[in-house]
This record gives structure tokens, sequence and C-alpha cells, in this order.
């Protein structure tokens, strides 16, 4: 029997029940807090995934070069640090094999529901339980609704005129086709970003030219050396270092400092100025997001490389016409353009109580009490949620967002509630305190445009203090911050 038949066995078994939580997406996210569950003898929870596999953006991203950028020692769960990983960046590959390796060892097979998209999740105020549904016609009932869906799932594609013109390959880097050979091709790169900085080194190894075509230079520092089977103290040192760096976001004089090493680091790789111009960053550090490669200024140089900052006007049948009127004829376009972070929980319609939209809620920008709930909505635990992205391992992020939902399901069952909802002027004050906290920070900084921010240039994305910080926020929840019921 094939993997999605047993998905839709498994659905229709125990699609008519109400369960204890009903968590949408299959990534780190979800995965993690299922084993929280698993652990605290919950067994009654279901993971709805999508996609025919898990891994989230582990399984979307397998472009060339795709990496994790943070240590593995780091990047990883607390209570599976001790994975053999085979390098001190592990590839894409590698950390797909990793989460279907913590599936496996903590028995959440039983509760995954693959190739189920979710559509929409209501709240019944009278039985006071959600229901969730899927574009596949299925629907499951649950006390909980935990949306662990990401914020890198949403590609963007920019709009150029003549995109239907051109005559050769093109797709976004989260759309990667594996049979793709590049040897020997002309390949347009648009976009400069976290993936362009991994695709760009490999595609140069085969490609007879690769044109980069870069609107905004960022910051591309070196990696640590960091070697397999590192002892967990590395992960300490690691976690170290990345809260200095969270922690600079608030202190300009430091910050300046950062951004003077790095000029001189950008001298030393790259020679010559007129090239080095194109690559100077023209923000202050921290207003955008760093990237990490020791690999990217190297590969700029190399003959068969060009980076192109003229605007392009036009795709043509046979290429990528600019502003100057310089025709550079592509056999493949990658667009490397990114997510729309912002647009959070894409797809998906949620109605909280009296049938109110998330969405009508959120038209200003999406926000919640400690990235986790939001008043009108109760029983909703979001992971990744709103304002809780920050310099270092995200997977340390979801673990305070998943220790916090289980001792939500303990304030639940000690109090004897059916739900619990966060309380609009506790809600109120966490984001508004929070966007005061932000605004002095390098990443609302003159000229600073990111995808931190939504339209309208608020910061819906990241979190303005340290990892320490977020943890000590959610380390207990208080109960007068909710309405228990």
């Amino acid at each position: 029997m094939s993997t999605s038949a047993k998905s839709s066995e498994a659905v229709r078994a125990g699609a008519s029940s109400t369960h204890r939580a009903v968590i949408v997406g299959a990534g780190f996210a979800g995965i993690g807090l299922g084993v929280l569950l698993k652990q605290a003898g919950i067994d009654d929870f279901v993971i709805l995934e999508r996609a025919e596999d898990i891994g989230g953006v582990w399984r979307d991203n397998h472009y060339p070069g795709s990496a994790c950028d943070i240590p593995a020692v780091l990047y990883s769960y607390s209570f599976e640090a001790e994975y053999p990983w085979t390098t001190g960046y592990p590839k894409q590959r590698e950390l797909l094999d990793y989460i279907h390796h913590v599936v496996a060892k903590y028995g959440l097979g039983p509760h995954l529901r693959l190739g189920q998209r979710v559509t929409e999740a209501v709240f019944d105020d009278a039985r006071q339980r959600w229901t969730v549904s899927t574009e596949q016609g299925m629907a499951w009932e649950g006390e909980c609704f935990v949306p662990s869906v990401g914020i890198f799932n949403d590609p963007t594609m920019p709009r150029i005129a003549g995109c239907e013109r051109f005559q050769g390959e093109a797709f976004h880097s989260a759309n990667w086709r594996d049979e793709l050979d590049p040897t020997a091709l002309r390949v347009a790169i648009i976009g400069t970003g976290a993936s362009a900085i991994q695709i760009v080194p490999e595609i140069a190894r085969a490609a007879s030219q690769v044109s980069l075509y870069q609107r905004t230079p960022p910051f591309v520092v070196p990696k640590s050396v960091i070697a397999a089977g590192q002892p967990l103290s590395e992960r300490e040192r690691i976690f170290a270092e990345f809260e200095v760096v969270a922690g600079r976001r608030k202190d300009f004089t430091a910050t300046q400092a950062a951004q003077d090493a790095f000029m001189q680091y950008l001298a030393q790789q790259v020679p010559d100025s007129a090239l080095r111009a194109k690559l100077t960053p023209n923000f202050t550090l921290g207003c955008k997001r760093s990237l990490f490669s020791n690999e990217w200024y190297r590969a700029l140089q190399q003959p068969n490389v060009e980076v192109v900052t003229e605007p392009i006007e036009t795709l043509t049948e046979t290429g990528v016409l600019t502003r100057d009127g310089k025709l550079r004829e592509a056999d493949l376009i990658v667009y490397a353009t990114g997510f729309n972070p912002s647009n959070y929980l894409p797809g998906i319609t949620v109605r909280g109580c009296n049938g109110v939209l998330l969405h009508d809620v959120w038209q200003d920008g999406a926000e919640a009490y400690l990235g986790i709930t939001v008043h009108g909505f109760p029983n909703m635990f979001i992971q990744f949620g709103p304002n809780t992205n920050v310099p270092g391992s995200v997977l340390f992020m979801l673990e305070c967002q998943a220790q916090y939902i289980m001792a939500a399901l303990r304030s639940l069952a000690s109090r004897g509630a059916a739900t619990m909802e966060v309380r609009h002027e506790a809600m109120r004050r966490f984001c508004d305190d929070l966007q005061r906290d932000i605004a002095s920070t390098t990443q609302t900084a003159a000229h600073c445009s990111s995808y931190y921010m939504n339209a309208a240039g608020k910061v819906v994305t990241n979190f303005p203090g340290t990892q320490t910080r977020y943890r000590n926020m959610t380390q207990a929840v208080k109960p007068d911050d909710y309405l228990f019921r």
C-alpha cells in the first residue's frame, strides 16, 4: 500500500472523532510539538500535512547547494541533539533524514495525515471545538487548533514584463526540477537572498555562464568552522554567539563596529573596486537578515559569473533585457526571490468566535500574544507565529512555543476548562510594547526595507530581543492574561 493510501485509510478511521489537538504542518514545528505530546502521554492528536512527505522547507527546497546555514549542533531538537551529523552544516537531504529519524524514533507515524491541504479552520462557539477541513474533502474536530505551517512556504514571484515570452526553462528556487542538468547552460538567477547565496556557487561550477541579477547586495558573512560530531558544549557556545548578534540590534555603536569589520572583510574578499562597489550593502547591518557563506564572494569573481545591477526591463524569448538595452541570453531562469513571510497561514480561512475572520483581525499586520495566541480565537496556538523570528536557531524558538502550548494544555486540565482565550488587553499590551521595542532596533533603521515587514512597513515576523528573553517570556502561562471557560 502506498504512503498516500495509508494516509487516506488513517484519515477515514479518525475523521469522525474529536482530538485533543489538530496540528497543521509536518515540518520541524509540528513534529516537535508532536514529540512533546507523546512524551506527556497525550496520544489523541493528528498532524495534517498538505504534501505526501514530511519536512516542510527541507522537503520543498532541494535546489543545488541547499543546506542549513546554522550549525547542526544548534539546529537540532534539544531532545535529539546527539544525532550523528556528518558535517557541521548539513545539506537538505540530511536535514530531511533527521526529521524522518525523529518521526520514527518517537512514534509519530500513526498521527500523520499526509496529502491533506487544509483550507479552513472554524471554531464552534456552542460546542467549543475547532473543525479543520481540507481540500480533499476531509474534516477533523479538535479541542485545540495548532497552525504550525511556518513562514517560508509562500514563494514570491516577481512581476517582470515578458515572463510568458521566455522560451527556456524558468521556475522558482522552491520548485527546483531535479532532472535538470545545468552543465553548459546559460543561467539567469534573479535575486540575492538566502537561496541564491547557496545556488550560485553550485551552478557556477557547471554552467557556461551565470548572470546574477541583483537589486540589493546583502551582508554575507563567513560561516564559523564547525566540524561534525561536536560536543554539546559547542551548542552553548554557538547559542551565545547568536545572542550577541540579537542584542547588537539595539546597540547602534556595536552595529557600526560590526559593519566596519565587514567592510574590511569585503575588501579582502573582493579586491576589484568596481565589483566591490556593486556588492557593498547600502543599508544598516541588522535591517535585513545577514547571510552565511564561505563561497559567495569567491564565486562571484569567477570568469563565467556576472553581477548585473541594472534593473530588468523585460524578458524576451531568449533572455533578459535590462534597462540599459543590453540583452543577456539564457537557457534557464531561476527566480531566487524568496517567500512572503508576512503572509501568515496562506490559503487557510480561519474563523474564531462569532465567525470572525483572522484575516480581518490581521488586516493591518499579523500579531499575537507571545506570537502564539490571538484574542477571539480560543484554543488556537500558533507555532512560528508573528514576531517570533530571531537570529539563531528557529528550532529553539519552536521548542519554546511547544513547551508553552503544553503548559496551556495543563492549565486547561487543572481548571477543568474547555477553552482559554487571551484577553484583549493582555494581547494589546504585549503587541504594543513589542512594536515600541522593535522601533529602537536596526530592524526599523532609516531606509530599511526587508521581508520582516508587511506592505505597510510594520515588522511582523521578527522578535526584537534574544532567544533567552523569549524563553523566559514563554516559560509559564500567566492565568490572569487568559479567560478560561
